[in-house]
């Protein structure tokens, strides 16, 4: 059950990643519905410097690096100290049959409001339309005024051609500026591609057509040059493999050990 807990939510968040020539700091409170009915509160700091995104949950709980240039996303344990990668926009058989059946949608219009939110005055935004074949629904404000709301627009163009023709290509849709506040609401469509018959029916009946909010309010950003090694995999960690149900991302399988050579 942790597992989709742990990738509904990004589906729809990672549009909202950013690019700085200074580096960008985004502290965040986030809401999130849990498979088991659950609605839990947790920190997110969101790191950006160039090409590069860092997201923290819960002080390195989970942490999610995104490299633009590399063309790869890697999730990270902090509690097992493991690691999983995988090409960004994710690649293999599973996902090209995920978007051979299904066209990405999402479109957003101003309401006409305007708020502030820690100092910042935001423009409101509602949203709706299909992300992988589930429906969701956004709304949110979003502040050109705010540090780094031109770079936040620039990575929307960066991103929106890294993953054109792919189930992520709703990215390129997302308002300018920076999201101050925002909530997704997503309902689950039918199962991806790849499932077993009987895995599409425990997951059909787990989901039983419910909805899953993500409520998220940014207390504070700030800008300062970040290390390079702010986006690298720390040392002590260990890579594995993808489990099965993330196999459709093409996760790269982790360096075979080191043959043991006899005592002398």
């Amino acid at each position: 059950m942790k597992k989709l807990a742990f990738s509904l939510p990004a589906i729809a968040v990672l549009g909202f990643a950013a690019i700085a020539a200074a580096g960008v700091v985004v502290d965040e409170q986030q809401t999130v519905d849990e498979l088991n009915g659950a609605r839990v509160t947790r920190s997110r700091t969101v790191m950006i410097e160039g090409d590069k995104q860092k997201s923290i949950i819960d002080n390195g709980a989970r942490t999610v690096i995104t490299d633009l240039d590399k063309g790869t996303m890697t999730m990270l344990d902090g509690k097992h100290k493991t690691y999983l990668q995988f090409p960004f926009p994710p690649k293999g058989a599973g996902m090209a049959a995920m978007q051979a059946g299904v066209s990405p949608s999402v479109s957003f219009k101003k309401t006409g409001a305007q708020k502030k939110f820690i100092g910042y005055s935001c423009d409101e935004y509602s949203g709706s339309g299909t992300v992988g074949g589930n429906s969701v629904k956004m709304s949110g404000c979003f502040s050109d005024s705010a540090p780094g709301a031109t770079d936040y627009s620039n990575f929307q163009r960066v991103m929106a051609d890294k993953v054109k023709g792919t189930t992520m290509a709703n990215m390129g849709q997302i308002p300018p500026g920076v999201p101050l506040r925002l909530t997704i609401t997503t309902k689950v469509g039918e199962p991806p591609a790849g499932m077993t018959p009987e895995q599409a029916k425990n997951l059909r009946q787990l989901l039983d057509h419910r909805e899953f909010v993500t409520d998220t309010t940014v207390s504070k950003i700030s800008t300062r040059s970040l290390p390079p090694d702010s986006f690298q995999v720390p040392s002590g960690y260990e890579q594995r493999q993808a489990p099965p149900w993330m196999s459709h991302m093409g996760g790269a399988k982790p360096p075979a050990p080191a043959p043991k050579t006899a005592p002398q």
